[in-house]
């Protein structure tokens, strides 16, 4: 009642007539009744869907869900509001002014009054 592999003429492997056995088993198991009748369609198909919960854990998601949403609302409204950081200071001109640079003589300016 084994069939043999046809291409190579050897007889099958122990493991593998095993596990013809098994499956040809399991196939006549099922019958007509074992089946269920068909469902038709539906009119779109789910995309996302919840793995079934027992009903205490459900609660106990749902509630878990509601409770981290008021800790956000709770965080979000009593959070202390903060100004935002202050800009670096304006540092100095480096530039020199119409008045310093009258002040200051130059290599090239010849003080005109006689020494004393």
């Amino acid at each position: 009642m084994i069939e043999q592999d046809l291409g190579s003429g050897l007889p099958p492997d122990p493991l593998e007539e095993r596990l013809r056995n098994a499956l040809r088993a399991r196939a006549d198991s099922v019958d007509l009744y074992a089946l269920r009748p068909a469902t038709p369609p539906t009119s779109r198909p789910r995309l996302f869907r919840l793995p079934a919960l027992h009903p205490v854990r459900r609660t106990a998601v749902a509630l878990l869900v509601v409770a981290a949403a008021v800790i956000g609302v709770l965080f979000l409204a009593l959070h202390e509001v903060r100004e935002p950081p202050v800009g670096p200071a304006n540092r100095p001109s480096v530039s020199p002014t119409p008045s310093t640079m009258d002040a200051v003589p130059g290599p090239g300016d010849v003080d005109a009054s006689p020494h004393r």
